[in-house]
């Protein structure tokens, strides 16, 4: 171990691992991606292992939602288990708003160095408390909605390297009302904990050092929300102070938003091509066409086809087709001529600026829409409007063509 007793040690912190996530939107429309979704979710914790065995570190801090609500399946916990004593070092584990429950936490049991927060707060020592060269605050969730300030009952004046991990939600926006374990960086600041090892908050951020305050994000992006490298700090603490802290990616699919414009172009290929250096096969993407031109047309008639050519040629996975492109056509110049086109750019505008429901009221006027009107009423308020629009270009382009 690279740990000693003057006070040198290091360690892992990681938090909001969401093990078994069922990716229901994509498992719906793409089994296999939904199923390597799942899985990535397992292998970002397998990297977990892999580096704190590599690195031969002192004890990993685990801070909260390692499972994800109703998913702490036997499985998910038996690999959790294993994937702890596979570590063979002290973890310490605070659950969160998604983990509380511990379904399985009597038949499926954590090996012996696993050390689980209770619901108030409390204080181990590493390695011992004869040896003591950091002391582990840690509090966790005994229900979903947390109201109080956790960290209330957290404070350290040993002199001793101190460290507290706790899932919870640092100055939310006036107003937000969190439910989850609401605290003030002020108040943190000023409780003599040297490391406060935090979670919760999916994205990566340090939101102070000496002493530090950090979320390490979650360790695998599900969605495009959570777009980027996803992992966890490796800490090494020299002479009880952070001397170093190293982010390392566990998550394997990274989500990331593209963006593509069609001006000037009237080869698909090309427009592809010029794709390939910004992705990667193990990258799920947004990608976003912009622009105006010839190119227009096919990418709305046939999206699913090119979303196949993107996925063919890049290797990566196009989880979602964004096309806001237009026709070579001067809509400004034909909203006020007065004529067939004009009046139809003026409804398509006048159904656009409709509230969510009127607007699905307008699209399902006839019998055939209206017998599919579940699929409008799933569709999101910005995808109804490009439905509308696109309908809009449509009717434009195949009267331009009789002219």
């Amino acid at each position: 171990m690279f740990s000693d007793m003057g006070g040198s040690f290091r360690f892992i912190h990681c938090a909001d691992l969401h093990l078994g996530s069922r990716f229901v939107g994509i498992a719906s429309s793409d089994p296999e991606k939904g199923r390597r979704m799942k899985e990535s979710t397992f292998n970002a914790l397998g990297n977990i292992v892999r580096k704190a065995k590599e690195e031969n570190v002192d004890f990993v801090v685990l801070s909260g939602d390692i499972f994800d609500d109703s998913n702490e399946t036997p499985l998910t916990r038996a690999v959790f288990a294993d994937a702890l004593k596979e570590i063979g070092v002290p973890c310490y584990i605070a659950y969160g708003n998604h983990d509380y429950a511990g379904r399985w936490a009597d038949s499926i049991p954590l090996p012996d160095n696993a050390f689980v927060f209770p619901d108030e707060a409390a204080c181990f020592c590493y390695p011992s408390e004869e040896g003591c060269i950091a002391r582990i605050y840690g509090i966790s969730h005994s229900v979903r909605h947390v109201t109080r300030d956790l960290t209330e009952g957290i404070s350290d004046d040993s002199g001793i390297f101190s460290l507290a991990a706790v899932h919870c939600d640092v100055d939310p926006p006036a107003g937000s009302g969190s439910v989850y374990a609401p605290c003030s960086l002020r108040s943190l600041l000023n409780k003599g904990i040297d490391y406060w090892a935090l979670g919760h908050i999916h994205k990566r951020s340090i939101l102070n050092e000496y002493p530090h305050v950090v979320y390490p994000g979650n360790t695998q992006g599900r969605d495009i929300g959570e777009s980027g490298r996803k992992g966890a700090y490796l800490v090494t603490v020299r002479n009880g102070r952070v001397s170093d802290m190293s982010f390392f990616q566990t998550g394997e699919i990274v989500w990331d938003s593209i963006v593509a414009d069609i001006t000037g172009r009237n080869d698909v290929n090309a427009l592809v091509n010029d794709l390939m250096p910004q992705v990667r096969s193990n990258m799920f993407i947004r990608l976003t066409l912009k622009g105006h031109g010839p190119l227009d047309r096919i990418l709305r008639l046939d999206r699913q086809g090119f979303r196949e050519l993107v996925e063919t040629k890049t290797g990566c996975e196009c989880a979602d087709l964004v096309v806001s492109t237009l026709p070579e056509i001067d809509l400004e110049r034909r909203r006020d001529t007065g004529d067939f086109i004009s009046a139809i750019i003026e409804y398509g505008d006048r159904i656009s600026n409709m509230d969510r429901n009127d607007m699905i009221d307008a699209v399902c006027s006839t019998g055939a829409s209206d017998a599919i009107r579940d699929s409008f009423e799933a569709m999101s308020t910005e995808e109804l409007r490009s439905l509308v629009s696109d309908a809009v270009l449509l009717i434009i382009e195949k009267s331009e063509e009789g002219i």
